[in-house]
C-alpha cells in the first residue's frame, strides 16, 4: 500500500535526520569557529526548516490515514494509544520547541547584518 510506504519512509527519514542533527551535527558545529558556524547555519536552517516540517506532517498524516483505512483507529487499542502518545510527544517537541527556535534563527540569518552571537546561542 502506498500509504504504508509513505509513512515508513517519512517517519524513518524524520527520525534519522533528527538523530543525525542532534548527535553528529551538534558536535561538528560546536567545533567550528563562530564565523564558520554562522555560515553553515545560514545554509542549513532554511533547508531543515522546510524538510523537517514536511516530513513530520507527511508521517503523521499518512499514519492516521493508514490506521483509519485499516480499521484500527480505535482509542481502546493499546497500540493506537502508544502511537498517539509518541506522536504527541514528538509534535510538542518539534512544533512547540524546535520550530520556533528554527524560525528565529532563520529570520536572524536573513537580516542584512545578522547578530552572530544570537545565531550561535
Amino acid at each position: 500500500m502506498a500509504l504504508d510506504y509513505v509513512h515508513v519512509l517519512t517517519g524513518g527519514t524524520w527520525t534519522g535526520i533528527d538523530l543525525f542533527m542532534g548527535i553528529v551535527m551538534s558536535r561538528v558545529l560546536r567545533g567550528l569557529e563562530p564565523d564558520s558556524r554562522t555560515h553553515v547555519l545560514k545554509k542549513l536552517v532554511p533547508v531543515m526548516l522546510f524538510l523537517m516540517l514536511a516530513l513530520a506532517t507527511a508521517a503523521i498524516t499518512s499514519g492516521i490515514n493508514m490506521a483509519q483505512r485499516m480499521g484500527i483507529l480505535s482509542f481502546s487499542s493499546p497500540f493506537i494509544i502508544a502511537a498517539v502518545v509518541i506522536v504527541v510527544i514528538l509534535s510538542v517537541q518539534g512544533f512547540g520547541m524546535i520550530l520556533p527556535t528554527e524560525l528565529k534563527v532563520y529570520l536572524e540569518v536573513r537580516k542584512r547584518d545578522p547578530d552572530r552571537d544570537r545565531i550561535i546561542r
